[in-house]
């Protein structure tokens, strides 16, 4: 976890050094850092809250919700104090769009907000957020010279500088993280360079331009969210279906997927300069090819099966009943979990998380130390006093076979103490566990350390007395 902000530190900070440099020696830097309308020098104070922000989540958890809300007010402020919203939109073969100015402020809002969680969504392998926001920003760097907008070029170009020097130490093998406090902030100040490079003074904004710069993060995050939502899941809710997931399943290797990906982003960057520069029929025929390209690479990853619309809808409906279905046997047995104040009742918790979670056998060895006392500081070997609790599914009696059996481990860990060791037998055929039943199980967990903290506390007030 140290490294992890370590990463994304080393990317704000270089960062804010060249800042620092370049605004005494560049005219137009200076003048967007701290001169009569200091754009950049307010971003960058946003940066820096939400740097904040990440470095709390990397440490300690934040709710998705609260870190969310806590994006929305900072990118809100400086959005209103940068002026960086619009009430036109012009977007091409269609023509302008104009509405009124708090739907401009609330859209530029959801865009930073949103490309700072996309680059945080999309950073799973070595490498692979940085180099995709390398991609988008010289893209906006680009177009940023080409339109004359020179503090956008610097900004953007320093940035890219950046992670240019990060990407040494964080490609395959990766030796530093972005970590949230990086990949938030990286994806925040995409989302500002983007908008600045994008809206003109007269508050019309390019509206193909900041989503093909960074498509790749976008669409990730929207089929993300859209996928969770229709399972019955949280769209915060973590899994292994991003597309760098999806590439690997086919075969890739982990450098071979970042490569992938990393072309992919390249592409976007160039087709964006092309929409913010062409013009007409070659412009035209050169999103078809863009998006055909781009229906070809997302049916090859398993979107948009034909199939979907038969048995996968009726699979999509069974994911999101039983997905319900296992949330809510689990908050059963956290409640029943905590409303004990012994560990003779944590069977009947089992036979009631096992509802939705589906295990057939449960099996928890409680450490304990002198006097009975639950959990031990430091690891447990082999000399350490334990007490069993076991628990089977009734309806699994006699014989069975173990060709479909699939046995898990976990530890439970308090503050100060390790109180034990739980396992989990499956036997529907499975060969692992899947990101949201890691987490519904880290509830239980939690839920039987908090007990075993009761109990141990419980004790020790008797043994004194």
């Amino acid at each position: 976890m140290r490294f992890r902000v370590w990463g994304g530190a080393a990317v704000l900070g270089s960062y804010l050094i060249v800042l620092l440099l370049g605004g005494f020696t560049v005219p137009s830097l200076s003048e967007a850092l701290w001169g009569e309308h200091p754009v950049a020098g307010i971003i960058i104070l946003g940066s820096l809250a939400i740097f904040g922000i990440g470095v709390l989540d990397d440490l300690s958890r934040l709710s998705p919700r609260i870190k969310l809300l806590g994006e929305f007010v900072i990118v809100g402020a400086v959005v209103w104090f940068a002026d960086l919203s619009f009430s036109t939109v012009e977007v091409i073969s269609i023509g302008s769009l104009v509405f009124p100015e708090w739907v401009g402020f609330a859209l530029a809002c959801l865009w930073i907000t949103g490309m700072a969680n996309a680059v945080n969504l999309i950073d799973g392998l070595d490498g692979l957020a940085s180099g995709i926001t390398l991609f988008g920003l010289i893209a906006v760097s680009v177009v940023g010279f080409l339109l004359k907008i020179p503090h956008v070029t610097w900004l953007s170009t320093l940035l890219i500088g950046c992670l240019l020097g990060f990407l040494v130490y964080n490609s395959r093998p990766a030796s530093i993280f972005l970590g949230d406090c990086g990949s938030l902030t990286l994806g925040y100040l995409a989302g500002c360079l983007c908008l600045m490079g994008s809206v003109s003074a007269e508050g019309t904004i390019n509206g193909i331009f900041p989503f093909l710069a960074f498509a790749l993060p976008v669409t990730d995050c929207v089929f993300s969210i859209f996928r969770r939502m229709l399972r019955g899941r949280s769209p915060f809710s973590p899994d292994m279906e991003h597309f760098h997931h999806r590439l690997m399943a086919k075969g890739l290797s982990h450098g071979k997927a970042v490569l992938a990906m990393w072309a992919a982003a390249f592409t976007c960057s160039f087709v964006a300069v092309a929409a913010a520069l062409g013009k007409g029929d070659q412009l035209t025929a050169l999103f078809v090819f863009f998006g055909f390209g781009g229906f070809i690479l997302l049916r090859y990853l398993g979107y948009f099966r034909f199939e979907f619309f038969g048995q996968g809808f009726s699979s999509l409906l069974q994911d999101r009943k039983s997905t319900r279905t296992a949330e809510q046997a689990v908050k059963d047995a956290e409640d029943m979990l905590g409303q004990m104040d012994t560990i003779g009742g944590i069977s009947e918790a089992f036979g009631k998380a096992a509802e939705g979670m589906q295990f057939h056998e449960v099996s928890l060895a409680f450490y304990e130390e002198g006097h009975g006392r639950l959990g031990v500081k430091g690891e447990a070997n082999t000399s350490t006093t334990r007490k069993s609790i076991n628990w089977k599914d009734p309806e699994q009696s006699g014989f069975y076979s173990r060709d479909k059996e699939f046995v898990t481990e976990f530890g439970i860990n308090g503050r100060n103490f390790a109180y034990g060791l739980i396992r989990y037998t499956y036997m529907d055929g499975r060969s692992s566990l899947d990101v949201q039943e890691e987490i519904l199980l880290e509830r239980i967990h939690d839920a039987l350390a908090s007990l075993a903290a009761r109990v141990r506390k419980k004790t020790e007030e008797i043994t004194s007395d």
